[in-house]
């Protein structure tokens, strides 16, 4: 496999676990109710889902949200020739004998 090669799997796969953990962290939010203090009458404020408190699925959820954008972001970059160059054949259609070859990555 070559470097690039490899770079590509391992940052998809960064991705994919920062998109799995980003998913399963905003349905906890989603099912545990509202946080915050809210002056003591919040019953959600110090609930625990799956032995983790709020705050710290709050931190790895922006935590793992940003790595997911940072991934992302690093992906676009990694293969913005090829996405140049398919975006050059798909707005020209009508030359389909001389288009160029993308770049496979």
């Amino acid at each position: 496999m070559s470097n690039k090669a490899q770079f590509n799997y391992i940052l998809d796969v960064v991705i994919a676990l920062a998109f799995i953990i980003s998913t399963l962290s905003g349905l906890v939010f989603m099912f545990a109710g509202s946080g915050g203090y809210q002056g003591g009458s919040n019953p959600n404020f110090q609930v625990e889902m799956l032995g983790i408190n709020r705050s710290t699925w709050s931190d790895l959820h922006a935590l793992t949200s940003l790595v997911m954008i940072a991934g992302v972001f690093a992906h676009l970059v990694f293969h913005w020739s090829w996405i140049v160059c398919m975006t050059k054949r798909l707005l020209k259609p009508g030359r389909r004998q001389a288009q160029e070859v993308c770049p496979v990555e």
